[in-house]
């Protein structure tokens, strides 16, 4: 287990370098107040494969594939090759179409209240 010292220096580290992609509309983005779930799909969203690998090594894969099912699934048509790429690369998850289907039926809540 990796101190917790060592995390939080990780987290703000990483939330500079996606800072000035993924929060470019705000004036002044203080990284230590980024929250977990936001940092993680900003660097889903937009960072490059090295970046998204760093996210394991600071949260449990579990929690990033939390957060991916919940925010970045549910916009499949905007997402839809990014979303194939991070279950099958990033989360190796076998049947990626599957488990985003299922995810996407999980936690889409337009189309389970609109029926």
């Amino acid at each position: 287990m990796k101190p917790k010292f060592d995390s939080k220096r990780l987290k703000i580290a990483l939330a500079r370098v996606i800072a000035p992609y993924a929060y470019w509309s705000f004036q002044l983005v203080d990284p230590s107040k980024i929250s977990d779930d936001n940092l993680i799909e900003a660097v889903l969203v937009h960072g490059n494969d090295p970046l998204k690998k760093r996210l394991l090594e600071i949260f449990s894969a579990d929690k990033i594939r939390s957060i991916w099912e919940q925010k970045l699934v549910i916009q499949d048509s905007r997402l839809h090759d990014l979303n194939r790429k991070i279950a099958s690369e990033l989360l190796h998850i076998s049947n990626p179409e599957y488990h985003i289907q299922q995810a996407y039926k999980k936690y889409n809540l337009y189309d389970r209240f609109s029926a």
